[in-house]
Formats: C-alpha cells, structure tokens, sequence
C-alpha cells in the first residue's frame, strides 16, 4: 500500500514538473527562437541619433472593480499631478512630455473622459483605444470597436481624421491577447482582428512586447507589417519590417517596445531580469533600464539615426500612480533621459504621443530626407493628417 502511494506521488510530480516545463516554454519561447525583423539602428556619421520617447498607458479607471468614487479619484489625480511634474522637463525642441492613454472600452464614463479631455486640450496627453473582451465573435468585435469609436470622436473631442474623413486611432489589446493569442481562447475569441482593424480605422497597434506572458510573439524589437492569414490565429507572429520606401496601407502596422534581458538587474543574484518597457511600482526605472532600450535601439530597417523607445504603464493601479507621481518615477525618467540622451551632440530626446510615434515612422518610411527638419517642427506641424 504504501509503495502505490510512492509511486502515485511520484508520478504526479512528475507530470506536475513536466507541465510547469512546458508552461515555462511556452512563456519564454522568444528567449530560443525569437526574430527581429527590423535592423538595429546604426548611426549617420557626424550626427546625433533621434530618440523618440513614448509612454502607452493601458488605462482602466474601474481596475479592480472599485467604485465610481475611486475611479474619478485616480482621473483627477492625473490631471493634477501630470502638468505639475511634465512641466518641469522639455525635450530637445523645448517640448514637455505627452502622455498616451488607451482607455479601456470597458471602462467607459463620460465624466471621466470629459476631465482627460481638458488635460489633452492643454496638450499634455492623447487618447486612443484599448479594448478587452472574451469569447467574441468578428462582428461584435468589430461593433464595439466602431461605437467607442465614435463616442471618443464624436462626444469628447478626442481621436481625429485622415485626409479621407475616416476617423482613425491606435489600439492595444487588452490583456495582450491580440488575434487570439492565447493558446486557451481566453480574453479574445477573435482569430481574424487585423482586417476589422484595419476596416474600422486603426493606424498602428502598439500592444506589445507582453512577456513574460504567453501572449508574447515571436517578433521581437521591430517595426513591422502584419497580414491576415486565412483560418489561422496569430497572424502577428509574422511579417515584414517597414523600410525605406516600403509602407503598407493594407496591413496592420505594429509598434514594438524593448524587449531583452538586463543582466545588471538580477533576480537572486543570478538569473537576469526581462526587461520589456513596463513603468509601474514593480517594474521602477533605474538607469540600467535606459541602457537597455538604446542598446535595443527599436528602429526602422534602412533609415539610420532613429530610435524609438515605445515604454508602457497600468496607470489606473494605486500603487503605480503613487510610485509615478508621489515617488517621483516620472520625474526620475525624465530627468535621466534628458541628462543622458540629450545634448544635442550626439542625441537628441524627442517626448512624442503613441499617434506622433507613428507620423515620424510613416514620414521616414516615404520621405527619410525630409525627416532631419521634420523632427524638430512643433506639435501643430508634427501632428498632420496622414
């Protein structure tokens, strides 16, 4: 009797290894088999390199279910809070920095939006979308997706339209599980979104890197072009990198953040940390992070001189809005950026929204000549219609 209860012990240890292996896989599959499709920026002789910073906020004002009172306490706290440190910074141009929240369609309150709005007016955020949902189907995907829309454009002032009267926007997925990438079906259930993205407006999506989660693709570090591929899920996972006189209006654009192991930031003294862009009260700055993104140099194959450093936030979470503003993890990025990556020499530090990010990537991609005097133009110019 007891051997029987060895060997069933055993052998669930065994299986329960085995599945925590593959789990593990599964996770860190881009560690093994990762590919970059865009070509680390190198530098143009003699000139310094253009850094274009942008921070995403995967904005939820309801995160954790709390009340209406606790949602309009986390707004009003940005909308106080991010002038009075933004101001205290200017980029190469004399530009504080800009703020990009993709509100969650879930978490939809005109009030709420009515206050970012009046941060957007003065021109310290953008708007722009974010949509989680489960178990979906292509035509309520693509209904939500329209109605936020609108009610962003149309009610609040915010979004805006391309020189054919469409309205357009930049996406996030929510829970990263963009074309259904979980191998569960969990937080999607929508295989084909990059053709109803496309259809309904959307100009680039900036959802990833997401590791360590399992919704992390194996492209990695890149600017790139994704197509939909028939009866197949994912279709992210392969593309084709924006270039020189290479720009689709047909597929979905993809704006990567930096994804790598820091190995000045160790876990136990030994393993190295993954370092994917996150700002939050777990994931704080330190200048080794700063490292690791201009090493990782996120930039446009065949146009040297331009790094694009595309940083993320849960901004609606207590402690990350404390650690941001209270600790003065904003101000430290900032500060650090602009001492570091700034001197006009051999950098220049550009704060860009997530809509300006794209502008200065499809301006490189059709007309890379013009971009030396476009970088430095200010907000109104930079900001066109497509």
């Amino acid at each position: 009797m007891f051997r029987w209860i060895i060997i069933a012990v055993s052998t669930t240890a065994v299986f329960l290894f085995l599945w925590l292996l593959l789990n593990s896989l599964r996770r860190f599959r881009w560690l093994l088999i990762s590919r970059r499709l865009s070509v680390r920026a190198s530098r143009v002789q003699d000139e310094p390199v253009n850094i274009y910073l942008a921070i995403c906020d995967h904005y939820q004002p309801f995160w954790g279910q709390v009340s209406q009172e606790i949602a309009e306490h986390r707004v009003v706290t940005w909308c106080r809070e991010y002038p009075r440190v933004a101001r205290d910074h200017m980029d190469f141009r004399g530009r504080h920095p800009v703020h990009t929240f993709f509100y969650s369609e879930q978490d939809y309150n005109p009030n709420l939006l009515d206050s970012i709005y009046k941060l957007h007016k003065d021109g310290f955020c953008d708007v722009e979308l974010l949509l989680a949902h489960s178990n979906d189907s292509p035509q309520n995907f693509k209904r939500k997706i329209e109605e936020f829309r609108d009610v962003l454009f149309h009610h609040h002032g915010l979004l805006r339209k391309d020189s054919s009267g469409n309205i357009v926007y930049g996406f996030i997925h929510g829970y990263w599980a963009l074309n259904n990438s979980r191998p569960d079906g969990r937080f999607c259930g929508v295989d084909h979104e990059i053709p109803i993205l496309k259809e309904t407006g959307c100009y680039a999506d900036f959802t990833f890197p997401s590791a360590p989660d399992i919704t992390q693709p194996l492209v990695v570090n890149s600017i790139y072009f994704a197509a939909d591929v028939p009866g197949q899920a994912k279709a992210h996972e392969r593309g084709y990198a924006a270039k020189r006189n290479n720009w689709s209006e047909k597929d979905l654009l993809l704006i990567q953040g930096p994804l790598t192991l820091n190995w000045k930031n160790r876990r136990y003294k030994i393993f190295p940390t993954i370092e994917h862009g996150g700002l939050s009260y777990t994931a704080r700055f330190h200048p080794d992070r700063a490292a690791c993104w201009l090493k990782t140099a996120v930039s446009i194959s065949e146009i040297p001189g331009h790094i694009f450093i595309k940083l993320f936030t849960h901004g609606a979470i207590d402690q990350t809005i404390r650690y941001l503003f209270n600790e003065d993890g904003f101000a430290e990025l900032w500060s650090f950026m602009e001492n570091k990556y700034n001197d006009g020499k051999n950098y220049r530090l550009y704060y860009v929204s997530a809509y300006e990010m794209f502008n200065i990537i499809k301006n490189l991609c059709l007309n890379s000549k013009a971009i030396s005097t476009y970088t430095g133009l200010p907000k109104k110019d930079l900001d066109h219609l497509l």
